[in-house]
Parts: C-alpha cells; structure tokens; sequence
C-alpha cells in the first residue's frame, strides 16, 4: 500500500511539474513560409515603420483572420509590449506565463509570447475563432 501511495505522488508531482506546455520561439522565416503557402493571406513587412526595439514586425491576413508577428530586440520589452496591452482591460485570461485569450462578441483574440517574440492572432468575427486556433497550432502553438 505504501508502494502504491510513493508511485502515484511522484507521478502527480511529474505531471504538475512538467504539465506547463514550453513553447519554441517562432522564426520569422517559418511564418513567411507557412503564410506564404496559404492561398488568400497577404503577408506585409512593417518593420520600418517602428524602431530599433522591433527587429521585426510582419503581418499576415485574409480578410477574417490576422496574425501579427513581432520580434522584439530584449525580452523585457516584448513582457513590457504585452502589460501595456492588457492594462486596464477586462474580459481576457492569462492562461500561463505564455499564452493570453480575450473574447468580446465581435472578436477572438489570442497571443502567445516566447522569449522576445509575440504572435498575436485576431479574428475580424468570433466566427473565425476556428480558424485564429488552427493558424496557430499549424505555427506550433
């Protein structure tokens, strides 16, 4: 009986400490790709219209969903970039240190930050919400 009660705590304990899904930064060059091979996204490079912070800002859209790929030059000001989006405001969750979710009744927002990087994805219709998810696990989130 002891046996049985020191296996099933250790393997508790494994799973509260590995159960946090770690996530890989996202290369600039994967989204390009990925985007790139979708019929009706249109990928725009809007990085000379910030400053040297932002190492890269790309978009990608069709119409229903945008998903925003930002590269920030430290990882303070991409946690700094994510507080400062989501100071004041009501209606979204934390899911962990990674991963925030907001819905309202017109959009889906979801963003994911690693390291220095943020991919945001909206949807222009809570109807799209499906779609906001697949683009974003076919990214590896």
């Amino acid at each position: 009986m002891k046996n049985i009660l020191k296996i099933t705590l250790v393997v508790i304990i494994t799973i509260l400490l590995t159960g946090c899904k770690k996530y890989d930064k996202l290369a600039y060059t994967s989204y390009n790709e990925y985007f790139n091979s979708k019929d009706g996204y249109v990928i725009l490079d809007k990085t000379s219209d910030y400053d040297i912070d932002v190492r890269r800002y790309l978009e990608a859209g069709n119409g229903n969903v945008q998903v925003y790929y930002i590269e920030f030059a430290t990882e303070d000001l991409a946690i700094d970039y994510v507080k400062n989006l989501y100071e004041n405001q009501n209606g979204y969750k934390v899911k962990n240190n990674y991963s925030y979710v907001k819905s309202t009744k017109n959009q889906y927002f979801k963003l994911y930050r690693v390291d220095n990087v943020i991919i945001n994805a909206v949807s222009s219709d809570k109807k799209y919400r499906k779609n906001v998810n697949e683009v974003l696990k076919d990214l590896g989130y």
